[in-house]
Parts: structure tokens; C-alpha cells; sequence
């Protein structure tokens, strides 16, 4: 994975701000482990793998999920499904 510059406009983000600071921690890892389009795979063992391989037995699936709900109700992420698998895609991608 490439590594990611953010623009400090993330910093005055009004969805943002509406984040806790678990939804926000959330938030900064997915942008380290999507793809060059802001988008992975969707489901919650994966996301909890990749984002918090250290705390794979303090943070669970049901965490995951209910992280990933709070950021796609304050638009920061949208979820969706191809074939019947799981994706997010970061709204703000191309913004910051």
C-alpha cells in the first residue's frame, strides 16, 4: 500500500466532527488501508485485521460494525455490496 498525505482541511471537517474518537480512530485507518479509489472490502473481520491487527482480541466484528454504521450515517463512509459482498467506499477521498 502507498502511503497517504492528508490535507489538513480533514482537520475542519464538519462530518468529521461528528465522529467519537473510536469512529474517528476507525476512519484514519481505513484511509491507510484502502485502495488508490478509497474503496476495500467491506466486512468487519477484514476491516478489524487489517486496521487493528494488534487488538484482534480487545476489538471485535460487532465493534467493526457498529463503527462503520455511525461513520455511514454522518457520511463518511458509504456501504455497499457487489454480488453479495460487502464494500466501503470513503466519501471524502478525493476532498482530503
Amino acid at each position: 500500500m502507498p502511503n497517504r498525505i492528508l490535507k489538513e482541511s480533514i482537520c475542519a471537517s464538519d462530518n468529521l466532527n461528528l465522529a467519537s474518537p473510536n469512529e474517528e480512530s476507525l476512519f484514519f485507518r481505513l484511509i491507510v488501508n484502502c485502495d488508490d479509489y478509497g474503496r476495500m472490502d467491506g466486512r468487519p473481520s477484514v476491516i478489524r485485521a487489517k486496521c487493528y491487527p494488534l487488538r484482534l482480541d480487545s476489538i471485535t466484528d460487532s465493534v467493526i460494525a457498529t463503527l462503520l454504521n455511525k461513520l455511514q450515517q454522518i457520511n463518511l463512509v458509504k456501504l455497499y455490496e457487489v454480488d453479495g459482498k460487502p464494500y466501503l467506499y470513503l466519501i471524502s477521498w478525493d476532498k482530503h
